[in-house]
């Protein structure tokens, strides 16, 4: 027997599916995160899940995947230990410096930069030089870097970055550098930044690499003791974490590696979300991800998720290949307030999970977004999380009345609503910067809507953009574990040639990508990923521009007529992305990519048996909808009882083990064979 374990953690609750194939079983569970240590959380669902459906006592055999929050919330935070920066002499100052301009508004006068991650006395320049072509032209002094090292020692720093100038090109002195602090503080962890990130821009690559530093103690901690604890549970296969580009890799490479973690959670709510589309054969979507603390959003098209090769985490510039998302803070959590002009505001302080929304009865004192939807009957105090918890309607209201209508001179009723258009606002607008900042008509995609909180919104939200089709997945609570077992093995490797498209030296390429190509294998074999493939390509970009697209190419030998299909395929991709071409300006190679692919896992939704007709509710509910502080009786529906192939009209509602899902009037669900529901607005 072969089981399959999910488990992501976010910053209220830890979601974890089981996936028996043989027996083509599919079980789920949502239980609270354990913020001062991850792994009880963790593994106390671990052992439910497989107990309360028989797996207990049983010899099978256990792969584990895993998600988390862990990272950003570090850097958010700012939890981490003191690290310190070696980097070539006169240029210790970049993480300060930065790119000189004032974001994210250039008008906005009281901007002011985040604080460098190294502070300028924990950096240390020392005397070398190597320029772009990677040719040595000052040599390494020695002395210098066992002098620096020994006062960072004496500085208390637990973790070292070391970002020299063009390291990308040749990273001899990087590396000998590693070596040196090897034999002068071997406790001490190391990151390099031609490891990290192997590209030129030198205060990108400084800050990845500084963020990778900062994270890697408390990472290689967490991940060593989730391992140990797994193996006492009887876990012994190699566990895999989901990294920021979509795919997954091991714990030791995530221990070297932990800025590649970063969004760890919210990928794989993409990573599941585009599966499921791609199951129900929905090519165009827009996932929306609403937790307990936050909501992420992102665009899916024409069957692959968008993505980045330079991102940020909290604000810090990050140089690795990433799934492109849009973080807002309006979580079921997000607490409702009253500014000094007294308008209302949502988010995006969060309750978390400790003390959690006020109807949790656990000691919160501001009213959430969670409990504005109690008071609108749109949740069942009886049945939230499957009934393992009972929300406190009587404190939901009396905390909205005391915060936020009694100051604000209106009934509960009426802030309540307040605070739901009020955070569905924020929504809207995080759709749009996905979608129709990018010059997207949301209207021709599909909005997926998962997570805990997620279902309560999602039709709303179609409803107010104008889009016709909404798809809920089967266990929209546990969307992102899901997508765990979704992802393949991968691996991004890069490497900067900056020359013209036309006069490239195809022979001194091939070489290149050769050396690409044979690591991107040897990380393959390190995860026990033999079938994998490995995929090429080029960042090119027209000459003079500071931007670039990546192309694949083809496994074909490299010759000009390659590089003239090249050519022609970078002006149309820059049509297509950017609304024009210049067909007679020059193109420059900027960088070599290479990808390492494991096999694809197969869709871990299983099928069930069709039932044709109208789903039957199990009870009706007075709900508070729309601008009326009328309630209306709605019919609610168990998904525990509603078949594949079975319908219902709106208004409705969806009462799920670890969600709920809000139908309005005017349209039609049908739930199709892996009981996944499709929400299509009726024509008018």
């Amino acid at each position: 027997m072969t089981l399959r374990i999910g488990v992501d953690t976010g910053g209220t609750h830890t979601d974890i599916v089981l996936l028996d194939r043989s027996a083509c079983e599919f079980h789920t569970l949502k239980v609270p995160t354990t913020p001062d240590d991850l792994s009880i959380g963790i593994l106390d669902g671990v052992r439910r899940i497989m107990g309360e459906n028989g797996y207990a006592d049983s010899s099978a055999d256990i792969s584990f995947y895993y998600g988390t929050t862990l990272i950003t919330n570090i850097i958010v935070e700012r939890k981490s230990v003191r690290i310190g920066l070696v980097t070539t002499g006169g240029f210790r100052d970049v993480l300060e410096i930065g790119r000189a301009v004032r974001k994210p508004n250039i008008y906005d006068i009281h901007w002011r930069p985040l604080p460098p991650l190294v502070p300028r006395e924990l950096r240390h320049g020392v005397s070398e030089r190597i320029d772009y072509k990677g040719n040595i032209v000052a040599p390494l002094n020695e002395d210098d870097v066992r002098s620096v090292l020994r006062k960072l020692l004496g500085q208390n720093v637990r973790a070292i970055a070391i970002c020299l100038m063009n390291a990308y090109a040749n990273p001899e002195h990087e590396q000998r550098i590693a070596a040196i602090a090897a034999e002068e503080c071997p406790d001490i962890p190391v990151s390099l930044s031609s490891d990290v990130a192997r590209e030129f821009r030198e205060y990108e690559r400084t800050s990845t690499t500084a963020l990778n530093a900062f994270v890697v103690a408390p990472m290689t901690a967490h991940l060593d003791q989730l391992a140990a604890r797994l193996s006492g549970q009887g876990i012994e296969h190699v566990p895999f974490i989901m990294r920021g580009n979509g795919g997954v890799m091991s714990f030791e490479l995530a221990k070297n590696l932990p800025a590649a973690v970063t969004h760890s959670g919210p990928v794989a709510g993409i990573v599941g979300g585009n599966a499921i589309a791609r199951a129900a054969g929905i090519e165009n979507a827009i996932t929306f991800d609403m937790g307990g603390t936050s909501s992420d959003v992102a665009l899916i098209s024409q069957g692959k998720p968008y993505s980045t090769t330079r991102g940020d985490l909290a604000g810090y510039p990050i140089l690795l290949p990433m799934l492109d998302l849009v973080t807002i803070g309006a979580g079921g959590g997000s607490i409702a307030w009253i500014d000094p002009a007294g308008g209302l505001k949502v988010g995006p302080q969060s309750a978390g999970s400790v003390p959690g929304p006020v109807c949790y009865g656990r000691g919160g004192e501001n009213p959430t977004i969670t409990d504005a939807n109690l008071v609108c009957g749109r949740l069942n105090a009886d049945f939230f999380l499957n009934g393992e918890r009972e929300l406190r309607l009587d404190m939901a209201r009396q905390a909205i009345e005391e915060k936020i209508a009694g100051p604000l001179g209106m009934s509960v009723e009426q802030a309540a609503l307040g605070i739901l258009a009020v955070a569905e606002s924020h929504m809207v607008n995080a759709i749009k910067l996905v979608s129709v900042q990018r010059g997207i008509d949301p209207r021709d995609f599909t909005l997926m809507g998962f997570g805990g909180a997620g279902p309560l919104h999602t039709v709303s939200l179609a409803g107010a953009l104008g889009i016709e089709r909404v798809l809920i997945p089967a266990a929209p609570g546990n969307v992102s574990a899901s997508g765990l077992l979704s992802a393949e093995i991968r691996h991004d490797l890069v490497r900067t040639r900056v020359a013209p498209l036309t006069s490239v030296d195809a022979d001194a390429m091939e070489a290149d990508f050769a050396l690409l190509v044979a690591e991107a294998q040897e990380s393959l074999d390190r995860q026990d990923a033999h079938d994998g493939q490995i995929l090429r390509a080029l960042d090119l970009r027209y000459r003079g521009q500071a931007y670039e697209l990546t192309l694949p190419v083809p496994s074909t030998a490299l010759d000009s007529a390659l590089f003239d299909k090249m050519a022609e395929a970078f002006h149309a991709e820059h049509e297509r992305v950017y609304g024009y071409r210049l067909d007679h300006h020059g193109i420059e190679i900027v960088n070599l990519r290479a990808t390492a692919i494991g096999g694809l896992p197969e869709n871990p939704w299983p099928a069930s048996e069709k039932r044709e007709g109208a789903a039957q509710p199990v009870a009706t509910r007075p709900v508070i909808f729309g601008t009326s502080t009328d309630a209306q009786e709605w019919p609610v529906y168990r998904f525990v009882q509603v078949a594949a192939g079975q319908t219902a009209n709106g208004p409705a509602i969806i009462e799920y083990p670890g969600s709920t899902c809000i139908v309005p009037a005017g349209w039609t669900i049908t739930w199709d064979e892996a009981r996944h529901a499709h929400i299509v607005r009726n024509a008018n």
